[in-house]
């Protein structure tokens, strides 16, 4: 597939999906220390995954949606980032550990695709998309647990999943 960047392709469905998850997840981040800002947080990482899903399944996929698409998931997830960082909802190590991750992955995605000679399209691979699915996980969790009770069982649990969904996004 060769890179076919046009403007007019951001004017459908999954580019508006991906605008108001983006635009949830943002918002939500401003008040992450209360459940009515984890809730966009969530809904707006969901419609991440529905984005995708209408793009792919009424061949509305582009080049320029999925440069959209993926410079919203980096940006939301900075944003997601700033806001536990902000309100000390997740380990610190873990969101530097996740943001040196993910300027690493965008940066050698942005390098290939721009040195490519075939002009192939630019897009992330399997192995980036699993990574952030675990980070959301971990992401999620870490708020979960911040809901909780810290003695409780449940709290343990979350945080738990935290960590493991967090070494599980750093293998991929």
């Amino acid at each position: 597939m060769t890179r076919d960047i046009r403007a007019k392709d951001l004017l459908q469905a999954p580019t508006a999906i991906t605008a108001v998850s983006f635009g949830a997840v943002v918002e939500g981040s401003r008040r992450l220390d209360t459940r009515e800002g984890k809730i966009p947080v969530i809904a707006g990482r969901i419609g991440d995954v529905v984005d995708g899903f209408v793009a792919r399944k009424f061949d509305m996929s582009s080049d320029a949606g999925a440069i959209a698409d993926v410079t919203a998931d980096k940006l939301g997830m900075l944003a997601i980032a700033t806001g536990a960082w902000k309100h000390d909802i997740v380990p610190r190590p873990i969101l530097v550990a996740m943001a040196a991750k993910h300027i690493t992955n965008a940066g050698a995605t942005l390098y290939n695709g721009l040195t490519d000679d075939k002009k192939r399209s630019i897009r992330p691979p399997k192995s980036g998309k699993y990574s952030m699915a675990a980070d959301t996980l971990s992401l999620g969790a870490f708020m979960l647990a911040d809901e909780l009770d810290p003695e409780s069982s449940a709290y343990h649990v979350a945080r738990g999943i935290g960590y493991t969904a967090f070494a599980a996004g750093m293998v991929f």
